[in-house]
């Protein structure tokens, strides 16, 4: 091989390992970070009664766009609440974001993408405070079992009022509403399975 043959050789690599990461860095961090350059995070606390299978670097999505990533998972003693597990939060964006989260907004555990990986699903809106350095509760992912039990509790209300109850018993309507609850469930729980 000539001496300028092998400088070229070397060079190409060099360029070619250079373009690789770039290429890398473009597919994972650009979409996952957001490169929010100069702008702030957005940090915040959610309190679960069990992780749920979040650990540290499971993405948070914001409906549904992922926009940041849980930073700590811990167990830690919230006074009268007990001990909770804790999830920190943050959002790349925090100037994007930070108007749509408040505290009244809903925090929720789910099941994503082919994997069934565990995120952070947050449903904007609702009044209350911003959620900057505040603590929000969340809202396990839905859970089979309670969705059988809820069933089985809306079909013996039905039950009973197809027993003889009045028409315009306040228990049918309270056994409709839980019926769409439980629709609304199923349909979120199986949405969420893997394909």
């Amino acid at each position: 091989m000539k001496p300028n043959a092998r400088a070229n050789f070397w060079i190409g690599l060099v360029v070619g390992a250079v373009v690789a990461a770039a290429v890398l860095f473009s597919v994972y961090y650009v979409p996952r970070k957001g490169l929010a350059l100069g702008r702030d995070a957005l940090g915040f606390g959610v309190v679960l009664p069990e992780a749920h299978g979040l650990h540290v670097g499971s993405p948070v999505l914001v409906s549904g766009i992922e926009a940041g990533e849980v930073t700590d998972v811990a167990i830690r003693e919230l006074g009268a609440q007990g001990y909770r597990v804790l999830v920190d939060v943050e959002i790349f964006d925090g100037e994007r974001y930070g108007a749509l989260l408040t505290t009244a907004s809903a925090y929720q555990v789910a099941r994503s993408g082919l994997l069934g990986e565990m995120v952070l699903a947050i449903s904007p809106g609702g009044g209350g405070q911003p959620v900057a350095g505040q603590l929000v509760d969340g809202v396990p992912p839905a859970d089979f079992t309670h969705i059988l039990d809820d069933i089985s509790r809306i079909s013996k209300r039905l039950a009973d009022f197809m027993d003889g109850r009045e028409a315009g018993d306040p228990n049918l309507r309270r056994a409709l509403l839980d019926l769409q609850t439980a629709i609304r469930n199923v349909r979120d729980f199986t949405g969420n399975l893997p394909r």
